[in-house]
């Protein structure tokens, strides 16, 4: 992993995709208080409910995914420009309807249990 914080500029296209499983990669750039992480889900791919001490704030580029509550019983529909905040340790899970979506995903702290994880 390279040190981003030396650079200030994050390349996406220069960096290898991690594979999380068949149907999800990922890019992660970590800094000292905060990872950004670059994601790509295949159509229908999940993502398992759970929860995090790490503060959750993203961005939706491209397709649609559904983010799940369970605490208070919401789901939303994200598309193309919406954004999102998780507060730490809520529970939370992720449905992606039938097209590819590309993500931005940003914690803080990081989230170190998900380097090499894949």
């Amino acid at each position: 992993m390279r040190d981003f914080m030396a650079e200030c500029c994050v390349r996406w296209d220069e960096m290898p995709w991690e594979m999380v499983s068949e149907t999800i990669k990922r890019k992660v750039c970590l800094g000292k208080q905060i990872m950004m992480v670059f994601y790509c889900f295949e159509p229908f791919a999940q993502w398992p409910e759970e929860r995090h001490m790490a503060e959750q704030a993203g961005y939706v580029i491209e397709g649609k995914i559904v983010l799940k509550q369970p605490g208070d019983g919401r789901e939303t529909v994200l598309g193309p420009g919406d954004g999102y905040l998780i507060e730490s340790n809520k529970k939370h899970s992720w449905r992606v309807l039938e097209e590819k979506v590309v993500l931005l995903d940003i914690f803080s702290p990081p989230r170190m249990e998900l380097i090499g994880q894949s």
